[in-house]
């Protein structure tokens, strides 16, 4: 169920596949900042040109980040493979910028059709993400700016967190039991508990006006409705693989 909302840190399949730049020696930065800003996949009207510009220049002129999408061996690879970086990372990120990035993302789910945000919620790798990027992209297209800032911000950090190692802050056992407990004593009623119990388990295959709805609760509990430090914990908790 988690592994649902690993969706926000896998930008990266969008964007890196024009990064397999070869073994050539001679490729100096300010030619790499050449490929990033001609390779940027939206156009200069849309509203995420200039983010994922800043991104992309910003990843590309780091060793550790070109030495990690050369080792893939192929392009598609390559997209994976950058994707997976920063999916490894997110976990790695402070809990305000956690429960942030849940915000946006139930922000987002809420402008997409029940199906579609059924699918986004059911996607659990990098390749289902590329799959359904276009919808999420669409949505965050729509966003203000700062919405767009901070996505491709938290994409950035998290393929850093996970580059540089930095030590992630998991939750303790306890810690994942007091948030549940909170998460459910956020719940109106015996009925929404009751459709939470009979959803949740069944993700994969629940109708997806349940799967939208199941998604959301989790999405809200982890940066409005659920007390601090529980959500905290639940938007750490829904950034995990």
């Amino acid at each position: 169920m988690t592994r649902m909302l690993s969706l926000g840190a896998r930008i990266g399949a969008v964007l890196v596949a024009l990064l397999l730049v070869g073994g050539c020696e001679r490729a100096a930065d300010r030619l790499k900042q050449e490929i990033a800003a001609t390779q940027n996949p939206w156009p200069k009207s849309s509203a995420l040109h200039d983010p994922a510009d800043r991104m992309l220049r910003r990843l590309i002129v780091d060793e550790r980040y070109l030495t990690r999408i050369k080792q893939a061996g192929s392009k598609d690879k390559a997209a994976v493979a950058g994707a997976q970086l920063a999916l490894d990372g997110i976990g790695r990120l402070p809990r305000p910028m956690l429960e942030r990035r849940a915000q946006l993302l139930a922000a987002m789910l809420r402008g997409m059709p029940v199906e579609k945000c059924a699918l986004i919620a059911r996607a659990t790798t990098a390749s289902d993400i590329a799959q359904v990027g276009r919808t999420l992209f669409n949505e965050l297209e729509k966003r203000p700016s700062q919405d767009i800032d901070f996505w491709f911000e938290m994409s950035y950090q998290a393929s850093l967190a996970e580059l540089e190692q930095r030590p992630a802050t998991p939750a303790t056992e306890q810690q994942i039991a007091q948030a549940t407990e909170a998460l459910l004593a956020s719940m109106a009623d015996e009925s929404t508990r009751a459709r939470a119990m009979a959803v949740l388990p069944q993700m994969d295959t629940a109708p997806a006006a349940d799967v939208c709805w199941a998604s959301l609760m989790l999405l809200d509990a982890a940066s409005s409705t659920v007390p601090e430090p529980h959500r905290g914990t639940l938007a750490w908790l829904m950034a995990q693989q």
